[in-house]
């Protein structure tokens, strides 16, 4: 069976763009987010719809993700974001400030009624649910990472929960984040985990600054997040190279996998691989890089 495709890198296309969805087509991310939320002027929401609709319809997308990212769907503009660009069949929508589980579920009773009318397989359509854009869905993440079966990934926002609380900034003067920013990707990670999705981390604006961007692909890394999300056409194979394994270690969890199997046929599921003990979380973490190379 063939392994699922990486979601290492989603990059943002400002809807109605036309240049920058032909330059996005030249990228190597791993999937499209065609954006009807902030990049689009308010006046402009509208008639911004069709032209997703039509990228979605007639466009080659060389086997990347196709998404939209809406407008809230607590609002006045989400439900017909949704309602106007379903029939082009995106792989998903990424959700903006979801405030709690009841938010996610009302999407997700949205698209069972859409996919049937358009013939849709039921379930298809998916979410990337950036959940922590305001205070209430910090504090409610677990409950909505795990709202839907619809489900594909749990990201992080933090400008707009910086507006929302007034933070004046988020980063301290050697780039790091401070508190709350840091508990809200912290929070991310295991609440995706304990949902079983996956996490991505958020968007890094300073866009001249790859360095920094690399570092922080990183320590996303590191802390079980499995991609990025970019908004500069340089960024995107800085971030496919942070989340791709390294063939040493494809092979090292390769070979460790091997010895699991060979030692569970003599009935032990606990030795020394490598000059270490080693026992099922280390076959967990090995069946992990193999799944973000896109290995069974």
């Amino acid at each position: 069976m063939t392994a699922p495709r990486p979601r290492r890198s989603l990059h943002f296309v400002p809807g109605g763009q036309e240049r920058m969805i032909a330059k996005a087509l030249t990228l190597p991310a791993d999937g499209l987010i065609l954006d009807l939320e902030d990049a689009v002027p308010p006046d402009r929401k509208a008639a911004t719809r069709p032209i997703v609709l039509g990228w979605l319809r007639g466009l080659d997308f060389g086997g990347r993700e196709r998404w939209v990212r809406m407008n809230p769907i607590w609002g006045p503009l989400g439900r017909a974001d949704v309602e106007q660009t379903i029939a082009g069949r995106p792989h998903g929508y990424v959700v903006p400030k979801p405030r709690h589980a009841g938010d996610v579920r009302e999407l997700a009773q949205l698209l069972d009624a859409l996919e049937e009318r358009h013939g849709i397989p039921p379930g298809a359509t998916r979410l990337c649910l950036i959940a922590t854009e305001t205070p209430e869905g910090l504090l409610n993440i677990r409950e909505i990472a795990a709202a839907s079966p619809r489900i594909a990934t749990v990201s992080w926002g933090v400008e707009d929960l910086g507006a929302a609380m007034a933070l004046g900034r988020v980063r301290d003067a050697a780039g790091r984040y401070l508190d709350i920013p840091r508990y809200a990707r912290v929070m991310c990670a295991v609440a995706a985990s304990a949902a079983g999705v996956e996490a991505m981390d958020t968007v890094y604006t300073d866009i001249a600054d790859l360095d920094g961007l690399r570092r922080e692909c990183e320590e996303a890394v590191a802390m079980g997040l499995t991609g990025k999300i970019s908004i500069h056409p340089n960024q995107v194979p800085v971030i496919n190279a942070a989340f791709t394994p390294s063939r040493e270690s494809v092979d090292e969890a390769r070979e460790l996998v091997a010895a699991f199997e060979e030692h569970a046929r003599r009935g032990a599921y606990a030795f020394t691989f490598k000059g270490q003990m080693v026992d099922a979380p280390h076959l967990a973490r090995a069946r992990r890089i193999l799944a973000r190379a896109g290995l069974s």
